[in-house]
């Protein structure tokens, strides 16, 4: 099963340090780097490692950052699908804290702004998967993707709202839930959006939306999921947490591989579960292949 992630490429500028400046104050960080993120590529790195098949649908665009991560993903391997020299790539501010915790400043660019063509040269024939991304479903962007995913058919849509959930307009939440989309989200936004008390009850109104399953990450104490007739859960082993960015990303593209693989529901959250525990054990949002090979072979319950 071929997946086409639909969603941004962006710079990520991660500064680790020991808790997050009050405001008007001043702060040293212990270290900071300059990474590729977003969650669609975040999400294709971890198909890649797992050795699925898809195509990322990113906007590259025109700038520096737009350079940096057009060359990545050369590198990678990866095909170039939508070349827009309108504007530059956005970036990412991503404040780690000691405890692992992360806080995102997000400048949006070019992967903000999808256009209706971006899609007209797509060959979906080749696409059982298609992912997309919940920061490129708001504002015009949500617009545009919404009304092409109403084109589609025969294809199963994972769809990962993430923390702009409540930023997404009404319409176009409709479109997307009405394309029965499998949901992944995590226990904080479910609420959020939501309104219940519970996981659980987060995952049952969801469904109401969705009529397909619904996926809520708990942090380290794993995944449930609901799926129309009974809640369940899928228990996660320990990792010693670095920082938490891509943890969510991760998760989600490890579930399709899993899917894409012919593993079950329940295998595929116990697989996405233990590539999230590795990601958060290490700084960045994704791994390189050796490194996650290395890492996936030890028991890290």
């Amino acid at each position: 099963m071929k997946t086409l992630v639909v969603g941004a490429a962006m710079i990520d500028m991660v500064m680790v340090m020991d808790k997050l400046p009050k405001s008007g104050e001043d702060k040293l960080c212990k270290e900071a780097s300059l990474e590729i993120g977003g969650c669609a590529y975040n999400v294709s790195s971890t198909l890649d490692n797992l050795e699925c098949e898809f195509d990322l649908c990113v906007p590259v665009g025109n700038g520096p950052y737009g350079a940096i991560i057009e060359s990545r993903l050369k590198q990678k391997g990866y095909k170039i699908l939508v070349k827009d020299t309108q504007k530059d790539n956005g970036y990412c501010v991503c404040m780690v804290e000691e405890n692992g915790e992360r806080t995102f400043v997000t400048i949006q660019g070019i992967e903000g702004d999808f256009q209706a063509d971006y899609f007209e040269e797509l060959d979906m024939s080749q696409y059982q998967n298609i992912y997309v991304a919940g920061y490129q479903v708001c504002n015009h962007s949500g617009e545009v993707i919404s009304k092409w995913l109403e084109t589609l058919t025969d294809k199963t849509i994972y769809f990962a709202p993430g923390p702009v959930i409540c930023n997404i307009t009404e319409e176009v939440m409709k479109r997307i839930m009405s394309k029965h989309p499998v949901v992944h989200i995590n226990d904080k936004e479910a609420r959020d959006y939501t309104g219940q008390s519970t996981v659980e009850a987060c995952a049952k109104k969801l469904y109401e939306q969705n009529r397909n399953l619904v996926i809520i990450t708990t942090g380290d104490k794993g995944v449930i999921y609901y799926d129309g007739i009974e809640v369940h859960e899928v228990a996660s082993g320990k990792a010693k947490v670095v920082d938490t960015i891509g943890a969510g990303d991760s998760h989600a593209g490890a579930f399709i591989g899993g899917i894409s693989k012919g593993m079950s529901t329940e295998e595929s959250l116990k697989l996405a579960n233990k590539v999230a525990a590795n990601i958060v054990s290490v700084y960045g949002p994704v791994m390189d292949k050796k490194t996650f090979n290395e890492r996936m072979e030890k028991d890290y319950e």
